[in-house]
Order: structure tokens, then sequence, then C-alpha cells
């Protein structure tokens, strides 16, 4: 998350600016990710038969999400009186997986290699979209 506050004359409220996930950083370089945790897109849909749409879930997480962006010292949950994903946690938002239309086994691929980059660095990856399941690819990874 990109520093803000009355100090800075920058706030850097949730309505305004990119949504990342939380606001938290973008890295656009895959070989660069240096987080603890690393969210990565993969808006997915293609086995659907019926209202399909579950393409757009990763970036209608990414903006709700920017409402924990609300302070600088995490995201409050007023249920267990806590915070979480403080400054301790490193968090940055990878983009999405390029998803080709009509090609399962290619956005396939391009998921896992988001997924093994995230991996490589040491960080835990989370995706927004796709579950996998019993799928061939997840049990690769």
């Amino acid at each position: 998350m990109s520093k803000g506050g009355y100090e800075t004359g920058r706030q850097n409220l949730p309505f305004v600016g990119i949504a990342t996930f939380g606001k938290k950083p973008y890295v656009a370089d895959w070989d660069a990710i240096d987080a603890d945790v690393a969210i990565l897109g993969a808006p997915f849909d293609f086995g659907t038969q019926f209202r399909p749409g579950a393409r757009f879930g990763p970036r209608a997480i990414r903006e709700a999400s920017t409402l924990f962006s609300f302070g600088h010292a995490g995201a409050y949950d007023h249920g267990d009186d806590a915070t979480y994903l403080g400054e301790d946690v490193r968090i940055v938002d990878i983009d999405d997986a390029d998803i080709i239309h009509t090609n399962t086994d290619q956005s396939h691929a391009n998921i896992e290699t988001g997924v093994r980059a995230i991996l490589a660095a040491g960080a835990l990856p989370v995706m927004l979209g796709r579950s996998f399941g019993d799928d061939p690819l997840y049990q690769r990874l």
C-alpha cells in the first residue's frame, strides 16, 4: 500500500486510484516479487454452461478489498476486535494471469506460470477466481 495520510497530503482512500487488492503495491514483473503474500487473479469461467461471469470475480474482489485500505495498520475486524494483515505482512498484487478465450490449456499454463513465480519468490500465493479442486493443474503445483 502506498503511504498516505494527512501528513503527506495523499490519503489513498478506497475510491481513488488503482484497485489492487487492499490497495497493496502492484508488481508487474513476476521475476521481482518481494513479499510474504502475492495475489494472482485467475479470471476463468470456461466450464460454465449457465450464468457465466466468474471471470469478473477477481476484479470485483479487488474493488471490494479496497475498503480494507482505510488506515495504515491493516484490516480491523470489529467482531474479533483485532487487526489483521498489518504492516508486518508484505502483500503485493501481481495482476491477473492471461486468459485466452477458448484455449483452456494455455490459460491454465498461464495461471501456473504466475503461481510458480510466486512460489519461486518464497511467497504465499493467493488466487482470486479459478477454483482448481482435483484439477490436474492443481496437482502439478
